[in-house]
């Protein structure tokens, strides 16, 4: 365990997004805790309840709406 609560705090941060990372298909990376304009700053938002774009969900859409390409 660790005693030092700053620390144990970061830990428990890259938990939580590592987790929002695979829910929702973002590339997880550690260096971007606690930057805004990373796939953090999209966790940030579905932590405060704002609507996030789930990637798995856009990858389906893609996948079922791409043009097929012709076979050779």
């Amino acid at each position: 365990m660790i005693k030092n609560r700053t620390v144990a705090r970061v830990f428990e941060d890259l938990d939580a997004y590592r987790e929002f990372c695979v829910e929702y298909g973002y590339i997880f990376n550690e260096k971007d805790l606690y930057k805004r304009n990373t796939a953090y700053g999209q966790y940030e938002r579905a932590k405060r309840g704002d609507r996030v774009i789930n990637n798995w969900d856009e990858d389906v859409n893609y996948m079922l709406n791409a043009p097929r390409r012709a076979r050779g």
